[in-house]
């Protein structure tokens, strides 16, 4: 009695085992790299400065910065995955001038993301990918006053979709490029609200 309850615990112990390794194998990491549209509204700025009571106001904003992500996947079946993580969407610097000073600022994003992706096998090796998602974000931006230059932190939810192609070189590694477009980054009153795309080449690494 005493063996085949052992047996049993043992034969119980292996399957439990099994389904484990089975089921970490379905989770995965991927790091990209890319650029980031993220970008300045010059008139936000100018009119922050003019409600912080500094007269002619004129701001020249730089867009473009570089972007990345890290983020953790499962993939369920063929078909569909839920991928969520951290994504820094770099930073965009400005020059605004008024009566009393000249001065830089920037305004820098990240957020943190859940998404659902849906990925189409074209073959054995590659497929393509789409996704939508939620996220919740944050931007630290400089902006004018008649004290000279304060920080403001801004932060909120919205959503984004994307696209891309993943060609998969053994069954624990991949390369994928990727479209992403977050709706909304940023509030009006202070830097802008920001429609940012980010363009990226990641790794995929399959636990």
């Amino acid at each position: 009695m005493i063996k085949k309850s052992a047996v049993a615990v043992i034969a119980l112990t292996a399957a439990f085992a099994s389904a484990l390794v089975a089921a970490q194998s379905n989770f995965y990491g991927v790091a990209s790299v890319g650029r980031s549209t993220i970008d300045v509204d010059p008139n936000s700025v100018n009119n922050f400065a003019s409600g912080a009571g500094l007269v002619g106001s004129a701001t020249i904003a730089n867009s473009n910065d570089v972007g990345w992500k890290l983020q953790l996947g499962y993939q369920f079946g063929t078909s569909f995955a839920l991928e969520g993580g951290y994504t820094d969407l770099g930073h965009a610097e400005y020059t605004t001038s008024n009566t009393l000073y000249t001065a830089r600022g920037s305004k820098r994003a990240d957020l943190f993301n859940l998404d659902l992706v849906g990925k189409v096998p074209l073959n054995q090796s590659f497929s393509a990918l789409a996704r939508l998602g939620a996220y919740r974000w944050e931007t630290r931006s400089n902006l004018p006053t008649t004290a000279g230059m304060t920080s403001v932190t801004d932060n909120g939810y919205d959503w984004k979709f994307g696209a891309g192609a993943q060609y998969e070189f053994t069954p624990k590694f991949a390369l994928r490029g990727e479209f992403e477009r977050f709706n909304g980054i940023g509030k009006q009153a202070s830097t802008g609200d920001s429609k940012v795309n980010l363009f990226s080449i990641g790794a995929v690494l399959k636990f």
